[in-house]
């Protein structure tokens, strides 16, 4: 048996080359197709196919219902107050260290 032709496919086999090869495999086809006996190689499959997803129904905006927003939520305003607190002191902490280091480079090069 010769090797496979370059040709080949996955599916198929070899590739007929000559004319009567061709005639051949056509007439297999046929013979076989008539006798129900033939399935057709795919490399797909109805299990590949997902049905789009279709758009959600438009909804309406919190200011549309009336429901709050995080610029009137007094929960998200009192934690944002916070936040800013907190920032404040660690901004002030930071401040009081940085008046101490350059207090002790300045006593260091007084020496």
């Amino acid at each position: 048996m010769p090797p496979p032709s370059p040709r080949a496919t996955r599916s198929s086999g070899a590739v007929p080359e000559t004319e009567e090869e061709q005639d051949i495999a056509i007439g297999a086809f046929a013979d076989a197709e008539t006798e129900e006996d033939f399935e057709f190689a795919s490399d797909s499959s109805d299990d590949d196919y997902h049905l789009p997803v279709p758009d959600l129904p438009p909804r309406q905006h919190d200011h549309e219902v009336g429901g709050s927003s995080s610029a009137t939520d007094p929960a998200l305003l009192a934690i944002r107050e916070g936040m800013r607190a907190d920032q404040r002191r660690a901004d002030e902490e930071q401040a009081r260290r940085d008046r101490d280091q350059a207090a002790i480079n300045a006593a260091m090069q007084a020496r």
